[in-house]
């Protein structure tokens, strides 16, 4: 684990808790929880740079092991989409997909916020129960990321996350506990080690051409990133900017965007009080 964060400037909190989707959720599972990972990291890199590497989808296999295989679904605004994605075997549980919805939006300060929530589609049914020869549906529930300038260092980039996944199959708690209580400790930091150390490997990015958005509200700035359940990019930017909906999203969207709203309002201000948190790794 030090190998990964051996400067300390990645923190990580786990708490269990039940899925949070509210009538999304699957009634059969109840209270059950669910691992939700915390993570703040410091990136060694300006703003632009982290953002610009991470929405470029060839550079995804150099920073995160737990995606595979990756593919869009479907458009369904500039700055939201529904994703597919595989992650290997982890441990004893075999190879999983995700199907998730994921939302980019810029606040007025400039953070980018990535907000994902799982959901279904028709082009991608799944698989609930582990079976010979096919892969078992997993869900990344809910989460977010928020990727800021260091308002302290302008070469430096803060980054914070929350994850709550679901392994799916039906497995028993005993079983994800053993699982995540393995995992939790080494693959957050890795994750941003790896993000950290090929961001500075790969030097500055080429100047990229000013893009102005034909849409008005969005920006072109380009964002996303691939964590665990997901693999969102937008190069070519789209995001949508804080506090602008338009028309034709107020028609058709109203209801989506203001849950996400809120959804990436109440992940921002989340307790951050460790005693209610279990601290991983070092």
């Amino acid at each position: 684990r030090k190998k990964f964060n051996s400067n300390g400037s990645t923190k990580c909190f786990m708490k269990w808790l039940p899925d949070q989707r509210g009538r999304h959720a699957n009634p059969e599972y109840g209270d059950r929880k669910y691992p939700c990972i915390k993570c703040y990291a410091t990136i060694d890199a300006p703003f632009e740079e982290v953002c610009s590497f991470l929405s470029n989808s060839d550079t995804m296999p150099t920073y995160n092991e737990l995606v595979i295989d990756h593919r869009d679904i479907e458009e369904i605004t500039p700055h939201s989409k529904i994703c597919w994605s595989q992650c290997p075997q982890i441990l004893f549980i075999k190879s999983r997909d995700f199907v998730t919805f994921c939302h980019l939006k810029w606040k007025r300060d400039g953070t980018q916020v990535v907000v994902n929530q799982a959901c279904d589609h028709e082009d991608m049914p799944g698989v609930h129960e582990e079976k010979e020869g096919n892969t078992c549906r997993a869900f990344a529930l809910r989460g977010a990321n928020f990727i800021q300038r260091d308002p302290k260092n302008p070469d430096k980039t803060r980054f914070a996350i929350l994850a709550h996944a679901d392994p799916g199959g039906g497995l028993p708690e005993w079983t994800v506990k053993t699982a995540v209580n393995a995992v939790a400790p080494i693959e957050p930091f890795k994750l941003f080690h790896n993000i950290n150390s090929q961001i500075i490997a790969a030097g500055p990015s080429p100047p990229r051409a000013e893009m102005v958005s034909s849409l008005s509200g969005r920006s072109a700035r380009p964002g996303g990133l691939s964590q665990l359940g997901y693999a969102c990019f937008w190069p070519n930017g789209g995001g949508l900017k804080e506090g602008f909906l338009h028309h034709e999203q107020q028609q058709h969207h109203q209801h989506d965007d203001s849950n996400l709203d809120q959804l990436d309002e109440n992940l921002e201000h989340l307790d951050d009080d460790e005693s209610s948190d279990k601290q991983q790794g070092p």
